[in-house]
């Protein structure tokens, strides 16, 4: 008898249920790839240990883009995604979305190289349109700046291409989560910061873990993880680990 309960035990493990997370590379510290080609970062930290209370096997998928992160899980093919994404109340129309960290966002930090502009508003920078501002395809800082009419707007796929562009004068500016500014400002030295207000509807409420809205049980699931991650003290020690505090 015990030997049949141990045989139908290791079966449970082995078939135990995955959790798939969307997710892409090269915007550390959330999410990069060490020397070794592994997946590093606050959020696959939090990924593994959501995963840990849910009693399911993390499963990593490098997604490469915020529209084919977000397209995977419209079409169920990720469970959740974690990328440090912004909860944006046009983003929780679509999404469940679960906070786990950050800061409510008030103002944008826009950078800018050598030397930041004189200006008060977003709206100032869509006055010339030789003024290029680079932005990720899908996040957080394209959408409050496609609501500013004008603005030019030039597409890169990763933060770091993005300050390559100010610094070789290709784009004027761009922008950057405030998590990372105090990062970005030790690495880059030339980095000028200029934060600008955002609209309230362009506000972001921290970062949350995205669910299909179908998807209620997990939904509550992850929710109770983080509480629970939050409360035992487990994601202030990742920020302090990540740099994020």
């Amino acid at each position: 008898m015990k030997k049949l309960l141990t045989i139908l035990f290791l079966s449970l493990q082995l078939f135990a249920d995955d959790l798939v997370v969307g997710t892409t590379s090269g915007y550390a510290p959330f999410v990069s790839l060490n020397p070794q080609g592994k997946y590093e970062g606050f959020d696959i930290d939090i990924a593994e240990l959501v995963a840990q209370k849910l009693g399911r096997k993390l499963v990593l998928k490098d997604l490469g883009s915020m529209p084919s992160l977000m397209l995977a899980l419209k079409q169920k093919k990720v469970d959740v995604l974690i990328w440090a994404i912004s909860i944006t109340k046009e983003r929780q129309k679509n999404l469940d979305m679960v906070y786990y960290q950050g800061d409510k966002v008030v103002k944008m930090p826009f950078l800018f190289w050598d030397k930041a502009p004189a200006i008060e508003s977003m709206e100032e920078l869509a006055k010339d349109p030789k003024k290029v501002i680079c932005v990720e395809a899908g996040s957080f800082q394209e959408e409050a700046l496609k609501k500013v009419p004008g603005i030019s707007l030039k597409y890169i796929d990763k933060i770091t291409d993005a300050v390559m562009e100010i610094k070789m004068g290709k784009s004027f500016a761009t922008l950057i989560d405030p998590s990372l500014v105090a990062k970005f400002k030790t690495q880059y030295p030339n980095i000028r910061v200029l934060n600008l207000p955002l609209p309230p509807s362009s506000q972001s409420l921290g970062n949350g873990i995205c669910i299909n809205k179908t998807n209620t049980k997990l939904s509550a699931e992850v929710r109770k993880a983080i509480d629970e991650l939050t409360t035992e003290g487990k994601i202030a020690e990742l920020e302090k680990k990540w740099g994020l505090r």
